[in-house]
């Protein structure tokens, strides 16, 4: 790709891991955004009631996120995260049951066992049941779980001896944050896959990673000056109109003239833009996600993390923890996926609510909350429902020159910062072939 001319429509994770990657094989790139900053749907932005600094949700990465960690150590902004050294996650119940998922140092997937073994949210038939279950999702292989992704996890794991608590309280605490739907909505194949990758290939694959700023520094100021070190630049405000395998047109009227183009854009974007390049609707759906911040006037929470079980709550952080807030109390960032029903809450009251959730979970009964904020992204991510797979584009378009990138590709993985990466990497590797290049 040297002295090709590159230009990226869409400034997410995915458009800035392609930008990065082509301009490391010595492309020209242009990297557009019609927002002013970079990061899509991971930057964080100051809240105008409270005047904090606020992530537009609780991003975590885990160690099995490779192409994730990788970009951010290209950009430079890999010491503003923060990772354990291997995964403990502490969950609960409202009635006060404890369970720990700890990676113990034995060699994978033994590493899990001895925690497992002890987890108290399931009993001793319910934990025989779901490690026969582990065992048969190890035998079934890639091609074994691709062939199920019609077929919805949450009835594949009742096919196989898994009740309504267990899948609530063992197998929903790992889907529900990472695929962003519970088991009776996901597809079996990419659910496995998350479970393979994450809990079973490697010691360290599920480890949780965290920013220790907002998002936005992570990768917009870093990703700006490694691409106009490499000779790039960044056209930020200004939104792709359309475009094709010659360069792309601004809504400001300005041609970007290109030898190949990379639409980092969701779907509905990239059909609005070169309709050629992807000429049917995927019709993959959404998934909203729901962030709750509140800040206490004293600490509730004593470990950075907590998963909860039977209660809205989900996930809960610790941000003064996390980020070294200065600030006296503590700041709980609370994590709802698949919020469809605290879409429509009016978020005052909405806050109220959770503010007395943590009250019935934690001794917080003569806490103040001081302030509190809300997010909500209502596309937060594709809908993961069984038979995607089938309808998720890769990044070859019918149209020579012009590939897509986006969670939403074929990049096997569910709609992560790390799918993000991979599919701007794929994109990147699809168009150096079509131009004859030598990366493959």
């Amino acid at each position: 790709m040297r002295g090709a001319r590159i230009v990226v429509a869409g400034g997410g994770l995915a458009g800035i891991a392609a930008a990065v990657e082509a301009a490391g094989l010595g492309a020209r790139v242009t990297l557009v955004e019609r927002r002013p900053f970079l990061g899509g749907k991971a930057f964080s932005f100051t809240d105008p009631r409270t005047g904090a600094e606020i992530d537009n949700g609780q991003h975590v990465h885990l160690g099995c996120c490779t192409a994730y960690i990788s970009l951010l150590d290209r950009l430079g902004s890999i010491g503003l995260t923060a990772m354990q050294p291997a995964l403990r996650v502490d969950v609960r119940d409202r009635a006060g049951t404890h369970g720990v998922l700890i990676a113990r140092r034995l060699p994978a997937p033994l590493h899990m066992g001895p925690s497992f073994a002890r987890y108290g949210l399931l009993s001793p038939a319910e934990r025989v049941r779901a490690a026969r279950a582990l065992t048969a999702i190890a035998a079934l292989g890639p091609a074994g779980r691709d062939a199920l992704d019609h077929v919805a996890f949450g009835e594949w794991l009742r096919a196989h001896g898994q009740r309504d608590a267990a899948i609530e309280r063992f197998w929903d605490v790992v889907i529900l944050p990472t695929c962003n739907d519970r088991s009776d909505r996901v597809s079996a194949a990419l659910a496995m896959f998350v479970i393979t990758e994450g809990l079973m290939r490697t010691r360290g694959g599920a480890s949780i990673g965290w920013a220790l700023a907002g998002l936005s520094h992570l990768v917009d100021a870093p990703a700006r000056r490694l691409l106009q070190r490499e000779g790039g630049r960044v056209v930020s405000g200004h939104a792709v109109t359309s475009a094709d395998a010659g360069g792309v047109d601004l809504d400001d009227g300005t041609r970007l003239e290109a030898d190949a183009v990379v639409l980092a854009l969701p779907p509905g974007r990239a059909r609005a833009v070169a309709p050629g390049a992807l000429p049917v609707d995927p019709a993959l759906g959404e998934s909203p996600i729901v962030n709750v911040h509140l800040w206490y006037d004293r600490p509730v929470l004593d470990r950075a993390v907590l998963a909860v079980v039977d209660s809205p709550v989900q996930w809960m952080f610790d941000r003064t923890a996390i980020t070294g807030e200065g600030a006296p109390g503590q700041h709980l960032a609370l994590s709802l996926s698949a919020a469809r029903a605290e879409m429509g809450v009016p978020r005052p009251e909405l806050a109220e609510h959770m503010d007395r959730e943590v009250r019935k979970l934690l001794p917080a009964r003569n806490a103040v909350l001081q302030a509190w904020a809300v997010t909500k992204d209502a596309r937060a991510t594709f809908a993961p429902s069984p038979g995607q797979a089938a309808r998720r584009p890769a990044a070859r378009t019918p149209v020579q020159g012009l590939v897509l990138a986006g969670t939403w590709t074929a990049t096997g993985w569910p709609a992560t910062m790390e799918g993000a990466v991979r599919s701007g990497l794929a994109a990147v590797h699809e168009a150096a072939r079509q131009m004859g290049g030598e990366r493959a």
